[in-house]
Protein backbone atom coordinates (compact mmCIF):
# COMPACT_ATOMS: atom_id res chain seq x y z
CA UNK A 1 0.00 0.00 0.00
CA UNK A 2 2.83 2.65 0.64
CA UNK A 3 3.04 2.85 -3.79
CA UNK A 4 -0.48 3.74 -3.73
CA UNK A 5 0.20 7.60 -3.94
CA UNK A 6 3.09 6.77 -6.48
CA UNK A 7 0.61 4.81 -8.66
CA UNK A 8 -2.22 7.41 -8.61
CA UNK A 9 0.32 9.92 -9.70
CA UNK A 10 1.72 7.88 -12.46
CA UNK A 11 -1.99 7.38 -13.72
CA UNK A 12 -3.03 11.14 -13.35
CA UNK A 13 0.01 11.89 -15.13
CA UNK A 14 -0.83 9.73 -17.86
CA UNK A 15 -4.33 10.56 -18.22
CA UNK A 16 -3.78 14.22 -18.32
CA UNK A 17 -0.94 14.15 -20.65
CA UNK A 18 -1.48 17.92 -22.63
CA UNK A 19 0.53 16.81 -25.45
CA UNK A 20 -1.90 13.28 -26.05
CA UNK A 21 -5.12 16.00 -25.93
CA UNK A 22 -3.84 18.53 -27.68
CA UNK A 23 -3.15 15.78 -30.72
CA UNK A 24 -6.70 14.32 -30.08
CA UNK A 25 -8.13 17.34 -30.23
CA UNK A 26 -6.47 18.12 -33.74
CA UNK A 27 -7.34 15.07 -35.41
CA UNK A 28 -10.79 14.86 -33.82
CA UNK A 29 -11.82 18.84 -35.47
CA UNK A 30 -9.95 17.43 -38.39
CA UNK A 31 -11.66 14.33 -38.80
CA UNK A 32 -15.55 16.37 -38.37
CA UNK A 33 -14.31 19.29 -40.59
CA UNK A 34 -13.39 16.65 -43.08
CA UNK A 35 -16.74 14.43 -42.93
CA UNK A 36 -18.80 17.35 -42.98
CA UNK A 37 -17.10 17.87 -46.29
CA UNK A 38 -15.83 21.85 -44.55
CA UNK A 39 -12.35 21.56 -46.44
CA UNK A 40 -11.41 25.50 -45.44
CA UNK A 41 -11.85 24.14 -41.51
CA UNK A 42 -10.20 21.39 -41.96
CA UNK A 43 -7.32 23.08 -43.24
CA UNK A 44 -6.90 25.16 -40.18
CA UNK A 45 -5.84 21.48 -38.49
CA UNK A 46 -3.41 20.42 -41.72
CA UNK A 47 -0.04 20.65 -42.58
CA UNK A 48 1.09 22.78 -44.99
CA UNK A 49 1.99 19.79 -47.60
CA UNK A 50 -1.46 18.44 -46.97
CA UNK A 51 -3.27 21.94 -47.42
CA UNK A 52 -1.14 21.80 -50.76
CA UNK A 53 -1.72 18.29 -51.91
CA UNK A 54 -4.34 16.36 -50.38
CA UNK A 55 -6.78 18.55 -49.65
CA UNK A 56 -7.45 20.31 -53.01
CA UNK A 57 -7.80 16.73 -54.79
CA UNK A 58 -10.96 16.57 -51.71
CA UNK A 59 -12.08 19.92 -52.72
CA UNK A 60 -12.31 18.30 -56.44
CA UNK A 61 -14.06 15.61 -55.35
CA UNK A 62 -16.59 17.67 -53.52
CA UNK A 63 -16.93 19.20 -56.55
CA UNK A 64 -18.20 16.10 -58.68
CA UNK A 65 -21.12 15.02 -55.91
CA UNK A 66 -24.61 15.81 -55.73
CA UNK A 67 -25.83 18.02 -52.58
CA UNK A 68 -27.83 15.50 -51.40
CA UNK A 69 -25.07 12.66 -50.99
CA UNK A 70 -24.28 15.04 -47.83
CA UNK A 71 -26.85 15.32 -46.32
CA UNK A 72 -27.68 11.74 -46.52
CA UNK A 73 -24.32 11.34 -45.15
CA UNK A 74 -25.06 12.78 -41.97
CA UNK A 75 -24.99 12.73 -38.84
CA UNK A 76 -21.61 12.17 -37.98
CA UNK A 77 -19.77 9.95 -35.13
CA UNK A 78 -15.96 10.42 -34.95
CA UNK A 79 -14.50 8.13 -31.75
CA UNK A 80 -10.54 8.67 -31.20
CA UNK A 81 -9.76 4.95 -30.63
CA UNK A 82 -6.35 5.62 -29.58
CA UNK A 83 -3.01 8.12 -29.48
CA UNK A 84 0.27 6.98 -30.15
CA UNK A 85 3.07 9.68 -29.75
CA UNK A 86 5.96 8.20 -31.26
CA UNK A 87 8.56 10.79 -31.17
CA UNK A 88 8.98 14.57 -30.07
CA UNK A 89 7.21 15.55 -33.64
CA UNK A 90 5.41 12.74 -34.68
CA UNK A 91 2.10 10.63 -33.75
CA UNK A 92 -0.54 8.37 -34.88
CA UNK A 93 -4.29 8.46 -34.41
CA UNK A 94 -6.55 5.65 -34.68
CA UNK A 95 -10.44 7.05 -35.18
CA UNK A 96 -13.58 5.04 -36.11
CA UNK A 97 -16.55 7.08 -38.26
CA UNK A 98 -20.03 6.22 -38.40
CA UNK A 99 -22.09 8.33 -40.74
CA UNK A 100 -25.80 6.59 -42.04
CA UNK A 101 -23.37 5.09 -44.98
CA UNK A 102 -19.91 4.73 -43.83
CA UNK A 103 -18.24 2.77 -40.70
CA UNK A 104 -14.75 2.62 -40.43
CA UNK A 105 -11.71 2.85 -38.59
CA UNK A 106 -8.58 4.86 -39.83
CA UNK A 107 -5.55 6.30 -39.20
CA UNK A 108 -4.03 10.18 -38.77
CA UNK A 109 -0.62 10.90 -39.12
CA UNK A 110 0.59 13.74 -37.33
CA UNK A 111 3.64 16.19 -36.92
CA UNK A 112 4.21 18.48 -34.73
CA UNK A 113 4.89 21.86 -36.69
CA UNK A 114 5.89 25.61 -35.11
CA UNK A 115 4.76 24.08 -31.85
CA UNK A 116 1.30 22.92 -33.00
CA UNK A 117 -0.02 19.34 -33.76
CA UNK A 118 -1.57 18.88 -37.50
CA UNK A 119 -2.73 16.12 -39.44
CA UNK A 120 -0.43 15.53 -41.93
CA UNK A 121 -1.83 13.08 -45.14
CA UNK A 122 0.28 14.18 -47.94
CA UNK A 123 -0.63 12.12 -51.51
CA UNK A 124 1.70 9.19 -51.51
CA UNK A 125 3.51 8.44 -54.43
CA UNK A 126 4.57 4.41 -55.11
CA UNK A 127 7.85 3.68 -56.75
CA UNK A 128 7.03 -0.21 -57.13
CA UNK A 129 7.60 -2.02 -60.04
CA UNK A 130 3.93 -2.95 -60.61
CA UNK A 131 3.82 -1.69 -64.10
CA UNK A 132 6.82 -3.16 -65.02
CA UNK A 133 6.04 -6.76 -63.79
CA UNK A 134 2.92 -6.32 -65.58
CA UNK A 135 4.16 -5.92 -68.82
CA UNK A 136 6.92 -8.67 -68.68
CA UNK A 137 6.22 -12.03 -70.83
CA UNK A 138 5.40 -14.66 -69.12
CA UNK A 139 7.83 -17.53 -67.79
CA UNK A 140 6.54 -20.64 -70.51
CA UNK A 141 5.36 -23.94 -68.22
CA UNK A 142 7.13 -26.94 -68.71
CA UNK A 143 4.63 -29.80 -69.26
Amino acid sequence: MKHTPLLIAVLLLVACNPEKKAIEEVAYNYCIATSYYKIDEAEKYATQETVEKTLPMARFFISQVDSSFFAADSPVDIDIKEVSQTSDTTAYVVYHKETPLKNFTDTLQMRLRNGHWLVHSPLRTHTSNRAEENTKEPEPKNP
